[in-house]
């Protein structure tokens, strides 16, 4: 008898999207990269520009998108073409799953974006109906959603226009910070929740691939997220294969199960969980673990956390000593179905954070936090043990994004004071003559 986790290598997983059939306005969007909704061909010159897209070989044999977005009920939209003229390549941010990212600015605007681009072993068919799919991004109007700028197909590729944020995922971030205070945590987690509700109310479909590197931020503290399924062919390309499957996946997915508004709050508690220690939190963590990089007691953590919130202090993540990262795929998703999922020590975090992470990660779908309550009780109640004058919905936007600006503040300067002391020490100079103190603004500011 196969076990669950066997049958999930043959499983191919269910992509159903049901979009909103009401029509939605977008002509009140600004800027003119955000009404762009195809691709023309690069015109014949004599600029050999190395940087422009003109010359690259994916920007041949270009076939136009539709124009006509699912809430205009077929009607073509009379807005600007998206030129690739108009693009220069700046670099490529990284690769994966059959997909190259790279970063591209508009020449007249100077704005930067990027193109997500996917090899498509598929029919002339099958790729327009994949652009046909991403046209429901035109419906997302929301701060909590990254911007889509549209899409083209070639022969043998799909390339996918979005807007940039500059610092990266969290994923990235995390990194650089080692792991991120509570109230940081909690913040990051208004804006996910808040993109979640976005998706499943006005869009009516599931995010499906939650995780640290899909929820992005910028310098200014925005937090956005990205890569929610809306394309059954692409998504069904890029997930085909046992390396597909996100370690962030819900344990009834991985046995078969269809995927549930529950499934993406267990990926929600995931990710948030791997924010708060610092590492991904499966296998359990030997509690030996957590004394290394937390104080013994509650009142002391808690003191670290707000300190590290308000200053950008960085804080020690978890190790791996035993080397729990180097379990194979098998046996990780055998531990999801079978093994009980993930805990935080009572003395590591408040006892509401704990509480609201603990109820996210219930390997039983009915136990587990419904994302209305979590939009309307869990994450306003925590947000107010962090601002406690963040009360009232009208300023709570503002308290976050406050809390989230100084926060990258303290990083970002942390981590400049911490290039200029490499520089010092690699050239055996005195440079106490640097100015650090330098203005937050051109810092937040630059890209």
């Amino acid at each position: 008898m196969k076990s669950k986790v066997i049958e999930l290598l043959t499983y191919q997983p269910i992509f159903s999207t049901t979009v909103n059939s009401q029509s939605t306005n977008h002509e009140n969007k600004s800027g003119t990269l955000q009404t762009f909704t195809r691709c023309k061909s690069p015109t014949n010159n004599n600029n050999n520009n190395n940087n422009s897209l003109s010359s690259s070989s994916n920007a041949t044999s270009i076939e136009y998108s539709q124009t006509s977005s699912p809430g205009d009920s077929g009607r073509r939209r009379l807005v600007p073409d998206f030129n690739i003229d108009d693009l220069l390549l700046i670099s490529e941010l990284g690769r994966g799953n059959g997909g190259i990212v790279t970063k591209l600015q508009h020449k007249s605007s100077g704005t930067f974006l990027i193109r997500k681009t996917f090899e498509l072993d598929v029919k002339t068919t099958t790729r327009a109906q994949i652009v046909r799919d991403l046209q429901v991004l035109w419906e997302c109007i929301s701060p909590h959603i990254i911007e889509f700028h549209g899409a083209i197909h070639s022969e043998c590729l799909i390339s996918i226009y979005m807007e940039y944020m500059d610092v990266g995922g969290m994923d990235l971030l995390l990194k650089m910070v080692g792991r991120f205070p509570e109230p940081i945590i909690i913040h990051i987690a208004d804006s996910v929740v808040s993109g979640l509700l976005y998706l499943w109310q006005e869009l009516h479909m599931f995010h499906r691939n939650l995780k640290p590197s899909n929820i992005l931020i910028n310098r200014a503290g925005t937090i956005k997220l990205c890569d929610f399924v809306v394309s059954l062919q692409l998504s069904e390309y890029v997930a085909s294969g046992f390396l597909g499957f996100s370690t962030y996946i819900a344990p009834e997915r991985l046995a078969g199960e269809l995927f549930t508004a529950a499934s993406d709050i267990w990926s929600l508690g995931l990710t948030l969980m791997e924010l708060a220690i610092g590492q991904y939190p499966i296998p359990s963590i030997d509690p030996v673990d957590f004394v290394r990089a937390f104080a013994p007691d509650q009142e002391t953590n808690m003191l670290e956390h707000f300190r590290a919130a308000k200053t950008g202090e960085l804080l020690p993540a978890l190790t791996d000593p035993k080397g729990r990262s180097t379990i194979g795929m098998y046996n990780l998703f055998t531990y999801i179905v079978e093994q009980p999922a993930p805990r935080l020590p009572v003395y590591c975090f408040s006892s509401e954070f704990i509480y609201f992470i603990h109820s996210c990660l219930q390997k039983d779908t009915n136990d587990r936090l419904s994302i209305e309550i979590i939009h309307r009780h869990f994450i306003p109640d925590l947000i107010k043990l962090t601002c406690p004058h963040s009360s009232h919905n009208t300023l709570r936007p503002i308290f976050v994004d406050s809390c989230l600006i100084n926060y990258l503040r303290g990083v970002f300067a942390r981590q400049q004071a911490e290039a200029i002391d490499a520089v010092a020490l690699a050239v055996g100079e005195d440079f106490d003559s640097i100015d650090t103190d330098f203005e937050v603004t051109t810092m937040l500011d630059s890209v």
